[in-house]
């Protein structure tokens, strides 16, 4: 308890003092922070984490808006930020580029929280044709074309649904979960289909569309909170897609997997203890500057 209080204290005590701390450090190197960071960090998530960070705590309102509005105008944001602060690019020439595509990167995490949120939003519908297309898809895909017997019945439990109507378990993640599941199962059938067979285990098995749906969870809140933006600002330096979220889903399903049975439950009524202590894992990985949650078969499918 007390060192969480002090680290507290100490956090708002560093805060505060920021920005003298700035001007002196600025008055020393002659260079603004900014500029300190385009020079000390090399590309990736820490050198625009670091100016993420700089421009969100800045007293200036219109850099605050920058890591915050889904509709920067970067070139412009760019111009704002190098009058401000004086930098001259007959002196600073890669300073520019940088905060460009710092800039990039910043507000295309931002556009795909929002883009996420809104298919998490979509309910499933049955009366949806493309809902419902998806879905059989999806049976089609990881059963090799086995008939079902009627749109509502038990062999839904086969792929890891709890009941005879998928449609229940959609609930928390709406479209989101589908679209997941659906991704995977067709880009990456082969690992799918092994996974798949592999939940049917008696001793250590799971509820395999259950637990998809569970991942979707995970990494739509690792996005919501920004642990997520290590894996984007390393991996991509144009905009991510929300293929590219998908992508990071296909991993941590496949590598939960992985972490589930290195843990040999007892039974299902581990699940969640088991994913608590996966999900700190990937969040103490996702601290990690150079992380990007890549797998072989990944890399294989290229």
């Amino acid at each position: 308890m007390f060192p969480a209080i002090w680290a507290s204290l100490l956090a708002s005590l560093y805060i505060y003092l920021r920005p003298m701390f700035k001007w002196i450090i600025r008055r020393v190197t002659g260079k603004c922070e900014l500029l300190r960071i385009s020079y000390q960090y090399p590309n990736g998530a820490a050198r625009t984490k670091y100016i993420e960070y700089s421009l969100k705590h800045s007293n200036k309102r219109e850099f605050k808006r920058l890591v915050k509005e889904t509709d920067t105008n970067v070139e412009a944001a760019v111009v704002l930020v190098m009058k401000t602060k004086a930098i001259l690019p007959e002196i600073h020439a890669n300073f520019e580029p940088i905060l460009r595509q710092s800039l990039i990167q910043i507000n295309s995490y931002i556009r795909l929280q929002h883009s996420i949120e809104d298919l998490r939003l979509i309910k499933y519908d049955c009366d949806n044709t493309d809902h419902e297309e998806k879905l059989m898809k999806l049976w089609n895909i990881l059963t090799d074309g086995e008939e079902l017997t009627s749109r509502k019945c038990s062999q839904w439990t086969q792929l890891g649904f709890q009941g005879e109507d998928p449609k229940t378990d959609f609930r928390g993640m709406g479209q989101l979960g589908l679209d997941q599941l659906l991704y995977f199962a067709t880009k990456y059938t082969k690992v799918a289909r092994s996974m798949l067979s592999k939940s049917h285990n008696q001793y250590h098995g799971y509820s395999f569309a259950i637990v998809g749906i569970n991942m979707t969870d995970l990494v739509y809140h690792l996005l919501v909170k920004g642990n997520l933006r290590t894996h984007f600002y390393n991996m991509k330096t144009s905009r991510p897609t929300i293929e590219d979220f998908h992508e990071a889903y296909c991993y941590v399903f496949w590598d939960f997997d992985t972490f589930w049975y290195s843990e040999k439950p007892k039974d299902i009524m581990e699940f969640g203890r088991i994913r608590e202590k996966y999900r700190k894992k990937l969040v103490s990985r996702l601290k990690e500057k150079s992380t990007v949650l890549e797998g072989e078969f990944q890399q294989e499918s290229q």
